[in-house]
């Protein structure tokens, strides 16, 4: 669930965005709220609720651009439009405008359900509604509202990356900043910060005794055996994305073993070394304790020159994660069985070690499905996948398991067509 808050403006043009989408049949007005007697007409023209959000704004000549218009974003069809409006009605009173004229309109123009919400900044007395830290109290309402717990949760990331084993404070701190943290030291701790605000401490002193220099060799020793045999049949070269610098070799290591690939750089320079975060075997390494960046840039191309490999594409943006999240729903839900699901939207269901991926060979995207099921629809498809192996048998399923004695080209290598039919309806 997003909560998005759009620049304010003069004038209400969010009132006409939105009533021009209910004619169109691309949006339902669900609520209005508080506008007084309009709400006792029979027919209200989108004039009339701008005249009336003005007439309350003119009390405050201070502040020119009085609308407040806010976007509150489901993850594909996840939550029906009465849902979404109960969320935004509740979401309103708790960050101040419970008794202020608004209108909550429904969408489904995109691939995820949402609503938008209109109303004015000023109250009926004259006053600005707080916009103050509006953005962080936005998400901070969103969360309380849907039972998300952010110090819960840190707390519990924190845990977490104390059971690895690393060397220094600064391994430490890449453990949880791959989670989305923000670690700074004060006084003899670090506070972990998410969502702009403070969700817990940690003594510096709890982490110090925790460094452990002695490497896990048996561990270290496979991967590099791993960045061998791999480096070898992927591209290694770096591209620069949204999250720092990324490759087709990183990508496969991350969905195949729950191995992330941290690259250090400085400015606009080229990446000068890495880490290795082992989530699967709770382990931080050196990149140079593995295999040294220089050579680990260079092997694909001295060791298979000639050697045609497979694409990954490991930049997801936005409407490819709805995408393919409304594409996996529907094969969870909308077939007799998982495995035909799958066979009809021409997608692979991985099962690795930190969970599943799902992998389309068309066009060569893997994306975990954490990221894109919630977490009562990631247990439904661990359901859904130990039935489809126990049927196996009789009904080939296009998941396929990962373990050490599969053959990697069954895994990457495989040349599937999408079958020219309809798309499902995914609504």
């Amino acid at each position: 669930m997003i909560v998005h808050i759009l620049p304010p403006a003069d004038g209400f043009p969010a009132v006409s965005y939105n009533t021009d989408k209910v004619d169109e049949g691309k949006g339902e007005l669900m609520t209005v709220a508080n506008f007084g007697a309009l709400q006792g007409l029979s027919t209200v023209r989108p004039e009339d609720y701008k005249n009336h959000l003005a007439m309350v704004s003119a009390t405050n000549k201070h502040v020119k651009r009085p609308q407040f218009h806010v976007v509150i974003s489901a993850e594909g069809r996840t939550y029906d439009k009465y849902e979404l409006t109960a969320i935004g009605e509740e979401w309103l009173a708790q960050m101040g405008y419970e008794k202020q004229p608004y209108l909550i309109i429904f969408h489904m123009d995109t691939a995820n359900n949402h609503i938008h919400l209109v109303t004015a900044r000023i109250d009926r007395t004259g006053k600005k509604i707080s916009d103050r830290f509006e953005k962080n109290r936005a998400i901070e309402v969103l969360n309380r509202i849907m039972g998300i717990d952010p110090k819960h949760d840190a707390k519990a990331d924190i845990e977490k990356a104390l059971a690895f084993r690393f060397a220094t404070e600064a391994q430490f701190r890449m453990i949880l900043e791959s989670k989305g943290y923000v670690l700074r030291e004060r006084d003899g701790q670090y506070e972990v910060i998410k969502f702009g605000h403070l969700q817990e401490t940690i003594d510096r002193s709890l982490i110090i005794e925790r460094l452990n220099k002695d490497l896990d060799q048996q561990r270290l020793n496979q991967f590099k055996a791993w960045f061998h045999k791999y480096a070898a049949i992927h591209d290694t070269n770096l591209e620069k994305g949204r999250k720092g610098y990324q490759s087709e070799f990183a990508a496969i290591m991350k969905v195949r073993f729950g191995v992330e690939l941290v690259f250090h750089a400085s400015g606009d320079k080229e990446p000068y070394g890495y880490t290795v975060i082992d989530h699967s075997g709770k382990n931080v390494f050196k990149g140079g304790e593995i295999m040294p960046l220089k050579e680990l840039l260079h092997i694909s191309a001295v060791e298979a020159p000639d050697k045609e490999k497979p694409k990954v594409r490991y930049e997801n943006n936005n409407q490819q994660m709805h995408y393919y999240g409304a594409l996996l729903k529907a094969a969870m839900y909308n077939y007799p069985d998982l495995t035909q699901g799958l066979q009809h939207q021409g997608l692979v269901i991985i099962k690795n070690e930190d969970g599943f991926t799902l992998h389309d060979p068309a066009t060569g995207v893997f994306i975990n499905t954490a990221e894109l099921l919630n977490e009562k629809q990631q247990s439904s498809l661990t359901y859904h996948f130990r039935d489809a192996q126990q049927t196996r048998q009789r009904v080939p399923i296009p998941g396929i398991s990962l373990a050490s004695d599969v053959d990697d080209d069954a895994i990457l290598g495989m040349k599937r067509r999408r079958k020219k039919k309809a798309r499902t309806n995914l609504r």
